[in-house]
């Protein structure tokens, strides 16, 4: 009978340890992957996606964790992911086909296109005197060096039959209000360069109505080949680990999809981040990306993610000639379709 005793008990006592051994194996058998990821501005209501993959846990499914860094403006992201070593990054396209063409073997790849359209415009006065784009010549227009509109200026001058030497160009550090406000109250500066989300939400937090406000000449109109910002992976990350750039890629795709089924839900994932701001102004700003930005009819044929090639090559060479860049980049060095999920995953349609 002890005999039974002693055996039960060591039978029991094994199983005890090998329950408890599970979690921990479990637990040291998954590979979890960190990584810095560089974002384009501070946070606001058009990175809801991605702040809706890291909140409900798709990252974390991935086996990944990303630390965000906020960023500067899309226009730096690229160049900074270099400078700064960063493995993920969120910025404009343009400024890296640029990075691409100057530093091939440093440059980041894009690995999912979120805008198929510019977000950039060149805001005007709704009732001023500027009513086409060769309007702007022998005149003034502001807004912040690293601007993407101003930095894609020379594209929208080319499609535009604008001479850009005819065309003043002065660098401003205030804030999209305050330039708005410059431009109105001076007969010598006859636009503002930004994106149309950001300067709508910037006066309606000012208080200001945007759309009797403003006018724009967007780029999306005039330089239809252009395309806006996306999600980017370093050369190192895209060597050493293919699978984590899968999963980053999957991540974010599969926010996008819960972005789509609840705006509210992504600006949520907003202001649990920004504190004090208003939430009708980063749903505002959210809105007007999803409507132009993200909104090209390219994204119901090909799902928001990838590119046209053939509209695409056209943009890399226009970017090239315009910005005087040193070559023009093969489209493999700077958009990489390989981790895109299948387009039944995708989405074809902003309409929640």
């Amino acid at each position: 009978m002890r005999l039974m005793n002693r055996r039960s008990a060591t039978t029991a006592l094994l199983a005890g340890l090998t329950a408890s051994a599970l979690p921990m194996l479990s637990q040291a058998q998954v590979r979890v992957r960190r990584y810095r990821m560089l974002l384009n501005t501070s946070f606001s209501g058009p990175q809801a996606w991605l702040l809706l993959a890291q909140d409900k846990g798709f990252l974390q499914r991935e086996g990944l964790e990303i630390e965000f860094t906020q960023g500067a403006g899309a226009y730096t992201a690229a160049p900074r992911m270099v400078s700064g070593d960063f493995d993920f990054g969120y910025g404009d396209i343009n400024s890296l086909i640029e990075v691409a063409a100057r530093e091939p073997a440093a440059a980041p790849v894009a690995v999912f296109v979120a805008f198929n359209a510019s977000p950039s415009t060149i805001a005007l006065a709704a009732n001023g005197p500027i009513r086409t784009p060769r309007d702007l010549e022998g005149k003034v227009v502001i807004g912040h060096s690293t601007d993407v509109a101003l930095r894609t200026f020379g594209a929208f001058c080319k499609r535009t039959s604008i001479d850009p030497t005819r065309v003043q160009i002065r660098s401003s550090w205030g804030g999209m209000a305050g330039m708005v406000d410059e431009m109105r109250g001076s007969d010598g500066v006859a636009g503002v360069f930004g994106y149309v989300s950001t300067l709508e939400a910037a006066l309606a937090a000012a208080g200001h109505d945007p759309k009797s406000t403003l006018r724009h000449f967007t780029f999306a109109e005039h330089v239809p080949d252009l395309y806006g910002s996306a999600l980017m992976v370093s050369r190192r990350v895209l060597r050493d680990d293919p699978n984590a750039v899968a999963g980053f890629v999957r991540a974010f795709n599969a926010g996008l999809v819960d972005l789509v089924k609840s705006r509210d839900a992504g600006i949520d994932a907003v202001m649990r981040r920004v504190g004090g701001s208003q939430r009708e102004v980063e749903r505002l700003r959210l809105d007007t990306t999803m409507r132009i930005e993200m909104a090209h009819a390219e994204g119901k044929r090909l799902g928001i993610g990838d590119v046209d090639d053939a509209r695409f090559s056209r943009s890399v060479a226009l970017i090239a000639e315009t910005n005087r860049l040193p070559r023009v980049p093969a489209l493999r060095d700077i958009f990489n379709r390989d981790f895109l999920p299948p387009m039944s995953e995708r989405v074809t349609s902003l309409a929640g």
